[in-house]
């Protein structure tokens, strides 16, 4: 089975997510952006083309930027569709993570969790952490 990750969101952030990406994994998976609002083409049918591209036996990972936005509205219909995955509130971790998954087999929705748990703890407010110091140091 093929896997398509799909990064979607307003304006340039999945672009630029995309990006970013491909150079740290090297091109590892196949990466699609869809930039919504970056033209006068309604969200609605970028992602109605985007999606009417894929073949039925293609496993389909989507990340969105927003919850309650207009792009992740876009792609609720497809929630139910067979071997697809959506998450909102895509980061890097969570991109990477999916990008670098074994291909040869499709991603459990147990195994999606676990992926969607590792991003959230990725984000640190990183004042609040401690420093050791170590020996090597200097």
């Amino acid at each position: 089975m093929k896997r398509k990750i799909i990064l979607a969101s307003h304006h340039k952030l999945a672009t630029g997510l995309a990006d970013t990406l491909n150079f740290i994994s090297n091109n590892a998976a196949d990466v699609t952006d869809l930039a919504a609002y970056m033209d006068n083409i309604p969200v609605d049918q970028q992602v109605e083309k985007l999606m009417g591209t894929i073949s039925d036996d293609t496993e389909v990972i989507v990340l969105t930027d927003m919850l309650a936005g207009s792009v992740n509205q876009q792609f609720f219909k497809y929630r139910e569709r067979p071997h697809t995955h959506i998450i909102s509130g895509m980061n890097l971790p969570l991109a990477l993570a999916i990008a670098l998954e074994p291909a040869d087999k499709e991603i459990t929705s147990e195994r999606m969790e676990e992926l969607v748990k590792q991003a959230k703890e990725a984000i640190v407010y990183v004042n609040e952490m401690t420093v050791e110091a170590d020996d090597d140091d200097e």
